[in-house]
């Protein structure tokens, strides 16, 4: 698929437009609003036209009303858009001037999510800020499958499955959800797409910057494209860490997949599902937990194995400077600019009472002392089948209950195991520390 460069500019270039304002700038700023759930085009002037937006239907319909819009509506700034423009500022923790400042400006142009941040407006445009957002909308079944209409030139299909699943793997941690892959993409739950500009959905895409993404709620909403989540083929798509000039599509996928699971925008600084694209998120911020929960609630854990940190098996001896173990920790020392892989079999039961046990997640209790040791990649096997990979997660610090979703759930045949890579930077000894506290899986039936 060859890439649209083509940008659709409603993004306004000028700051400091206020109420009385008029002229092209004002008419940007105002779609730009519109677009993403603030401005209420039905509140305006129409040519005769009947046709209030649905955002919950369409990720941006409320700008397609825009256009049945006079034009002398659009060029004014009045009081719905000093309104409008002070509900942006609250939601995304601006001072609310209801003035076009160089703050709020310089937001409006970052990427981001296609999705309205608010998609139930009163009257003038006024909107409850809250933490986590959830649609009435929910799945009525806990095992959703997903399948790709298409691919990115800019990814492999191996690579890009990998990605979605690692993204589907994140809500999966916390949910009764599971998420299976198949091969007929139309039978599928949840679709997944590439494409660029008008695409038929009646959300067409910006070209490169801008809007990254959409999705849609479950049914009953939006009818045949319910939970379907299409990317912009006009970026860049990477699943390197860091990115460069490309847009990681782990992060992107976790927060559309968000959307096709009914959550709405977040108003919380640092959550996955807030609107603007921060760079890389390989995690759940605890307001995307208590979002997802609130939805579905969480699992019910059959067993819940965990082992020591003394029981770790270290792939390559050669290339750490000391090995310390004291308690139940085991402290390693990594030598600079190495790499190295850590293993823990964790004693998991396959079979209890008849029933075959299930894998809804790992988790590991561990830290490193500095920015120095890293960890890079957490894998989950079932005897030599790599069930799960969460890559380029760049862990340090305190870590003592990080999560690793397996997506898909599967039932357990021959024992588990996790892998932890992690990557020692040039330092001081200590700042190339790593200690192992213990692991474990959460089993479910």
């Amino acid at each position: 698929m060859a890439k649209s460069k083509k940008k659709i500019n409603i993004i306004p270039k000028a700051a400091n437009l206020k109420k009385g304002s008029k002229g092209k700038e004002v008419e940007k700023l105002k779609k730009y609003l519109a677009k993403f759930g603030y401005l209420n085009p039905g509140q305006l002037e129409y040519e005769g036209l009947e046709f209030p937006p649905e955002p919950e239907d369409s990720p941006v319909k409320s700008a397609a009303s825009f256009e049945n819009v006079t034009s002398k509506s659009k060029t004014r700034f009045d009081d719905a858009t000093a309104e409008a423009l002070s509900n942006f500022q609250k939601f995304n923790g601006l001072e609310a001037t209801g003035v076009l400042d160089k703050a709020s400006l310089e937001l409006m142009n970052q990427k981001r999510c296609g999705f309205p941040d608010n998609p139930a407006m009163g009257a003038l445009g006024s909107i409850d800020i809250a933490e986590f957002n959830a649609h009435s909308n929910k799945w009525t079944k806990t095992n959703l499958t997903y399948g790709f209409l298409n691919y990115s030139p800019d990814l492999t299909a191996a690579k890009t499955k990998q990605a979605v699943e690692q993204a589907f793997a994140m809500w999966a941690a916390e949910t009764p959800l599971s998420f299976k892959m198949i091969n007929n993409a139309n039978s599928a739950d949840i679709r997944i797409r590439f494409v660029t500009g008008n695409h038929g959905d009646g959300s067409s895409f910006d070209g490169a910057g801008g809007v990254l993404a959409h999705a849609f709620y479950p049914p009953p909403n939006s009818g045949a494209l319910a939970g379907d989540a299409h990317f912009d083929d006009a970026e860049t798509w990477t699943i390197n860490v860091p990115p460069g000039t490309g847009t990681d599509l782990v992060t992107v996928a976790a927060h559309e997949f968000g959307h096709s699971l009914g959550l709405r925008h977040s108003s919380v600084t640092g959550a996955l599902m807030a609107p603007y694209y921060g760079g890389p998120k390989r995690y759940l911020h605890s307001d995307d937990i208590a979002g997802i929960k609130h939805q579905y609630g969480g699992y019910s854990i059959a067993h819940a194995p965990w082992i020591h940190g003394t029981d770790i098996n270290i792939e390559y001896p050669d290339r750490l400077k000391a090995i310390r173990r004291a308690g139940f920790y085991t402290y390693l020392y990594g030598n600079a600019g190495t790499k190295n892989w850590f293993h823990f079999a964790i004693p998991s039961p396959v079979i209890v009472d008849g029933n075959r046990l299930r894998i809804a997640r790992a988790m590991l209790r561990c830290r490193t002392h500095s920015s120095k040791a890293i960890i890079k990649h957490v894998h989950i096997y079932d005897g030599y089948s790599r069930i799960a990979s969460h890559n380029d997660i760049n862990l340090s610090g305190n870590q003592w209950f990080v999560k690793f979703g397996v997506a898909h759930k599967p039932y357990i045949y021959w024992g588990l195991g996790i892998s932890i890579g992690v990557e020692f930077k040039t330092g001081t000894t200590n700042e190339r520390r790593m200690d192992f506290v213990s692991a474990g899986v959460d089993l479910i039936k």
